[in-house]
């Protein structure tokens, strides 16, 4: 999952359209359900992968 930027990130959440999402991105559905559940969990700052 990391081959996908931070925008990238906040788009696969907010369409969460998981059939057409992995074909777009090529990534599983999988990994597409793995980053929702993240995000609700923790919000958009665990996408960051710079520290400030």
């Amino acid at each position: 999952m990391s081959k996908l930027i931070y925008d990238d990130k906040i788009n696969i959440y907010e369409k969460r359209k998981w059939h057409t999402l992995h074909s777009k991105y090529k990534i599983s559905t999988k990994d597409i359900k793995y980053l929702i559940s993240l995000i609700d969990k923790h919000g958009f700052n665990i996408l960051r992968t710079t520290k400030r």
